[in-house]
């Protein structure tokens, strides 16, 4: 029997969860709910029955198997502490709270139910590659991780930057480090407008001594078109840097380069001799291929099949975490390192 979706919230990005879950099986059942009448009518239009389709998610959380949350972020912790309290399998949008506190009660209130953060990059075949590449030692010990995430991209004004885009990044730092976010110290430039900041570089280090370097902001042209904001034109890049060489992740292009290279200590500080590199891609990566690859893992957790793509310890609470020190880090706007409340090794 196929499962039962109840999609809450459907703006663009409903509208595109929609098309995954159908693409994972076109026999699945969509419900919609959303209080916009505008939503509600598009939601038809694309072939959602009109007794599937309503203001209020209440009516319709009974039959549904899996709740997905893709609403403006204020309205996550309500949608999915509703969802949880009648039984019911989370995937949340991120980000998923909009701070610790609410990320402790998320937490609390999933027990043993499933609930998994949509950072859906962690879906990329590219993220299992450089995964694989890493474990394998092709680049020797970890020592750092760079990510750049700018762009011609319409800033949200239910979210900032670092929300919006930053936690995609963070997210895979924190994975491929293994290990948590301890310290984050951040800086920002106000240069279009005074008021609003429109550049923000982040300097992370990780409880095992890896660092990290994030970029973010507008100003900056991207190099592509973004796949999942038409008319965007973004950057969109992850680089770890080991002692043998590099693997970089374009996810826009979805080519991952892996360098090889020695470093010899000489009186100049290193000699550095390139080996040689290779370039990988990764055919059919769309936003709503990966999309219905995360919603794929979702499904074998509730079947107890394997655990979720992203769960809310990581995709929820040390997210949280880290962003409230950024916060911290920005208002400061000094050279000392803010602690990350909680962060685990």
């Amino acid at each position: 029997m196929p499962e039962c979706v109840l999609i809450c919230g459907f703006g663009a990005f409903g509208e595109m969860h929609a098309k995954a879950w159908r693409l994972l099986d076109p026999d699945m059942i969509l419900m919609v709910a959303d209080p916009s009448e505008r939503a509600r009518m598009r939601a038809s239009q694309l072939g959602v029955s009109a007794e599937r389709i309503a203001p209020d998610p209440a009516v319709l959380l009974e039959a549904a198997d899996i709740v997905d949350v893709v609403a403006p972020p204020a309205f996550h912790l309500p949608l999915a502490l509703m969802a949880l309290e009648a039984g019911k399998p989370v995937l949340i949008e991120k980000p998923a709270v909009k701070s610790v506190s609410e990320a402790k009660t998320l937490l609390a209130a999933s027990g043993a139910l499933p609930v998994q953060v949509g950072l859906v990059l962690r879906a990329h075949p590219l993220v299992a590659q450089a995964t694989q590449l890493l474990g394998a030692n092709e680049i020797g010990d970890l020592l750092a991780i760079e990510g750049d995430f700018r762009g011609w991209k319409r800033m949200r004004a239910d979210s900032s930057i670092i929300e919006n885009d930053g936690v995609h990044f963070l997210d895979l730092m924190r994975h491929f480090a293994g290990a948590a976010i301890a310290h984050v110290e951040a800086r920002s430039w106000s240069l279009l407008d005074a008021d609003v900041a429109d550049d923000i570089s982040v300097e992370l280090g990780f409880h095992n001594g890896v660092k990290g370097r994030l970029r973010l902001g507008v100003l900056a042209a991207g190099e592509v078109e973004d796949a999942f904001v038409p008319g965007a034109l973004t950057t969109k890049r992850l680089t770890l840097l080991g002692r043998k060489g590099n693997i970089s992740i374009d996810f826009n292009t979805n080519r991952l380069t892996l360098s090889k290279v020695a470093y010899m200590r000489s009186a100049g500080g290193h000699d550095v001799k390139p080996d040689h590199v290779s370039v990988h891609a990764a055919l059919g990566a769309t936003p709503e291929v990966l999309l219905a690859r995360s919603f794929a893992a979702l499904i074998e957790a509730t079947r107890g099949n394997a655990p979720v793509l992203c769960d809310v310890e990581q995709g929820a609470l040390e997210i949280a975490a880290v962003l409230a020190a950024i916060d911290t880090s920005l208002e400061r706007q000094s050279f000392t390192p803010v602690a990350v409340e909680g962060g685990s090794s």
